[in-house]
């Protein structure tokens, strides 16, 4: 039954489209810091923008990776998921150096591709100036 839907289902042939990539930087603030210091910012100045944080799929013992898994966690997924009424971004932060690995480089040309924002931020104050851009109502980033 899945092979009538495959048409529909495989994106490969969807064109090439570009995802948001910020610059590497020289602070030495962590990944998790990074998207915490975001987190924390949108719930104080638009809570009503949604974002829900996505565990990794690859972390933690054998026994809570293969339960995530069996929940239908992917590798590659992305740290954050971002809605707001008519749009939504998928969004991985990195520290100052780091990229995204082979799998997310993947997961993040197939939103692409399906016509979703997406990208890699380094910072809140990038992520916000993005959403903004691409017509998300969250006011200018101010710390």
């Amino acid at each position: 039954m899945l092979e009538a839907f495959a048409h529909i289902l495989d994106d490969r042939d969807l064109p090439r489209a570009a995802w948001h990539r910020d610059p590497p930087d020289n602070h030495p603030a962590s990944e998790f810091d990074r998207q915490r210091a975001f987190v924390n910012w949108m719930a104080r100045h638009a809570p009503q923008i949604d974002v829900v944080a996505i565990p990794n799929a690859s972390r933690g013992g054998d026994w809570e990776r293969i339960r995530r898994q069996r929940e239908g966690a992917k590798a590659g997924a992305l740290d954050l998921i971002i809605t707001w009424a008519g749009g939504v971004c998928f969004a991985e932060f990195k520290n100052g150096r780091d990229g995204p690995s082979p799998a997310q480089r993947d997961r993040l040309e197939r939103y692409a591709r399906m016509g979703h924002h997406c990208g890699l931020f380094r910072t809140a104050r990038s992520l916000v100036a993005y959403l903004r851009r691409v017509g998300c109502p969250v006011p200018e980033y101010r710390p």
